[in-house]
Order: C-alpha cells, then structure tokens, then sequence
C-alpha cells in the first residue's frame, strides 16, 4: 500500500483499479462469504477505466494475502488447483487496519522524546 495525501477515499491507498476490485470484493461479501477468483478479478477489471493484465490483478490479490486483508483456499478445477480469494476483514476493520499501521509506521519514524 501507498499513502497519497493528494487522494480521497481509498484511492490514498490504491491505484484506481485496486480500489475497486477491494470495493468489489467487500460488496460481494456482505451479506455471506463468497469467493474471487483471480479470472474473476480480472473479468471485473476488464472494463475499468484503469485496467490492468490479469498478473497484476494475481500480484495485488496475493499482496492483499501477505498484508492480511485477504485469505484464500485452494479449490481444484478445470487445469488444476486455483486460489479462490476472501476478505480477512471488512471494508470498516481494514479502516482500522490501516489506521494502525500508518500509527506505528509513524511512531517509528518519529518517535517520542
């Protein structure tokens, strides 16, 4: 994640693409749990204005993994197994999420005298 003062909404976090397929992702799941593919990411982004290749769609749902934001399980399927991604947290504890990395992120930085 990037932190652009210059932005609104979630776009301080993400690129225009990636904020939406996250908006996307929390839409689908509330209410329920229902899973994304990463051709399904890529299908949704197809027809943004912003869209990308279907790697970087992989690379920023995998970032999202790493970061805690999402999981995934693997399921098989038609030339193997493929990852099917969920939100680890909500569009409001992901608010929270960042607001305490960017704190610590911060207090490190700068730490108190």
């Amino acid at each position: 994640m990037r932190f652009d003062t210059s932005e609104k909404g979630l776009l301080t976090l993400f690129k225009p693409y990636q904020a939406a397929l996250m908006e996307h992702i929390w839409k689908l799941n509330n209410p329920g749990r229902i899973g994304i593919t990463s051709g399904q990411a890529y299908e949704f982004l197809k027809d943004h204005p912003d869209s990308k290749s279907r790697a970087s769609a992989i690379f920023f749902l995998n970032d999202m993994v790493e970061d805690g934001v999402l999981e995934y399980e693997e399921e098989s399927g038609k030339g193997g197994y493929h990852r099917v991604y969920y939100p680890k947290m909500n569009r409001e504890q992901f608010a929270q999420h960042v607001i305490e990395t960017i704190t610590d992120k911060l207090n490190e930085v700068f730490p108190k005298v």
